[in-house]
This record gives structure tokens, C-alpha cells and sequence, in this order.
């Protein structure tokens, strides 16, 4: 049985399952925390723990890292971190799309989503408004939900009670009620964070907001369902993953993006 490695955090464990689905049975070594998404993923047959012994066989790390260095391994992704730094620094080119760098590390064409088992589709707005990073936080959530003709519902993690229960939601309600949270959605609407990469795992048509990263560096990679939403400023990228105040100055990258373009991008995918 091939072993898959990837730790953390949402999104990538969400991407990865562009290529468990493409390896036969796989056991996924992972946190516990993320135990139950990895028995989502396709191919899975057994999710183990860091301190799991292992079961033999193939040996893929997704994760190469200090910790994941610790397992035999006979392939690990190339992270890709000077190129990565130098987008930031310089930018210059993108990194390769995250799912391209998983694929060519366990030998496999991704398979492309849904990832996991499809949402019930139905009209209602669901967002996701919150981001570990303040450099992410789109300022415009509740404007969008007063302009969205018909239900709407967010879901959040911790720290963002307040403007997710505002906007008809419960953070931190549990991987199961996220998903069902999902159900009967017309589109998920989010910043660059695991939570978009969830929705369009699912099946749901996604708009992402992106500010101080762009949609071409390495997570963003859809091609169909998915609409990127962000403007063309010559301070972009300022960070790989967020930060936590603008380097500028005046967070143009997301206040310049107002509610109603993100509405129209939203009503194109609905």
C-alpha cells in the first residue's frame, strides 16, 4: 500500500486529493485534527498518525519538512521555497501550482476536482470571510451579503464568531457541520484560504479574493467552476501566505475590490 504524507494544514490536504484518487489504496499519514477530510479523500483506505507505525510499502511525502523527513521516504515534493521567495522579493515567476508539484512527486496526472463527495447544489451565497492573516481580510463581506438575492450563510474557524454568526453562520462549527453549512450552496465566496480550496473540493462553484497573494501563486489552480477576483498592482505579491499589516500602507489590493464586482464574478458562477 502507498503511504501519503501531508500534515497540514486544510488546503493542502484538500489539494492533495488530486493525487491519492490516482494511486489506488493509500493509507494518509496526517494530524489528528485532519483525520477525518483525509478519510474523505479519494483512494483513501486508512489515515494514520504521526506516531503510527508504518505499513510498508511506496512512501510519498507531501509535506518535506523537518518533521516528515523523520519517515522513509522514496519520493517528497519539491517545496520550491527560494523560487517562492523570489515571487515575493522580485516578482518574478510563480511557483509551480501545488497540485502540479504533488502530482510529480507520486508519478501521477492530478485528477481534478471534486475531490470529495459532492455538495447538494441549491441558490444560497455561502462565505467564508475570515483569514489567519489581517492582510487577507476582505473588508466588504456584509455589503455582499445585503446585495445577494437570497439566502446566505458563512462558515469560519475561531477568532471569527462574531462577523460569521452577523452574517447567518456558526465558527468553528466542526469539519461535518462545515460541510453541511455547504449544502445548498449557488456559490462559495473566499479570501486565499483552505476554505475555498474545501468548496471547490465538494463541487461548488468558487470566487476567490485575493489581495496580498495572487491566484498564479501555486494554490488557485482550477480551470473550471472558479473565478479569481483581484487587481493588477505592481506591490503584488507582497507575502507568500499574508501578513499582518499592509507594507504600502493602504491595502489597496482589497479595498480597491468592491462588493459589487465580487457580486457579479459570484452571479457569473450561480
Amino acid at each position: 500500500m502507498t503511504t501519503v504524507i501531508r500534515f497540514s494544514s486544510l488546503g493542502d490536504i484538500v489539494l492533495a486529493g488530486a493525487v491519492t484518487g490516482q494511486l489506488g489504496e493509500v493509507s494518509f499519514r496526517t494530524l489528528p485534527r485532519y483525520a477525518d477530510l483525509a478519510r474523505r479523500l479519494p483512494g483513501v483506505a486508512r489515515v494514520l498518525g504521526p506516531d503510527d507505525a508504518p505499513v510498508g510499502g511506496r512512501v510519498i511525502d507531501l509535506h518535506n519538512n523537518l518533521r516528515s523527513r523523520q519517515y522513509r521516504a522514496d519520493m517528497r515534493v519539491a517545496r520550491q521555497d527560494w523560487r517562492r521567495r523570489a515571487r515575493v522579493w522580485f516578482k518574478g515567476p510563480p511557483a509551480d501550482a501545488v497540485v502540479t508539484r504533488y502530482a510529480r512527486a507520486a508519478g501521477v496526472v492530478p485528477g481534478p476536482p471534486p475531490w470529495l463527495p459532492p455538495v447538494g447544489r441549491g441558490a444560497r451565497l455561502v462565505l467564508a470571510p475570515g483569514a489567519a492573516h489581517a492582510t487577507k481580510r476582505w473588508p466588504y463581506w456584509r455589503e455582499l451579503a445585503r446585495l445577494w438575492d437570497g439566502p446566505v450563510t458563512a462558515i469560519g474557524g475561531p477568532g471569527e464568531e462574531a462577523i460569521v454568526a452577523e452574517l447567518g453562520g456558526v465558527a468553528e462549527a466542526g469539519f461535518e457541520r462545515t460541510l453541511e453549512a455547504m449544502q445548498g450552496g449557488a456559490v462559495l465566496v473566499a479570501g486565499d484560504t483552505g476554505l475555498l480550496h474545501l468548496g471547490a473540493a465538494v463541487g461548488l462553484p468558487v470566487v476567490g479574493i485575493f489581495g496580498p497573494t495572487t491566484s498564479t501563486d501555486g494554490f488557485f489552480h482550477y480551470t473550471t467552476g472558479a473565478v479569481a477576483v483581484e487587481l493588477p498592482l505592481s506591490c503584488r505579491p507582497c507575502s507568500r501566505f499574508g501578513g499582518t499589516s499592509c507594507p504600502v500602507g493602504d491595502h489597496a489590493c482589497l479595498r480597491g475590490l468592491s462588493a459589487e464586482r465580487v457580486l457579479a464574478a459570484a452571479r457569473s458562477l450561480a
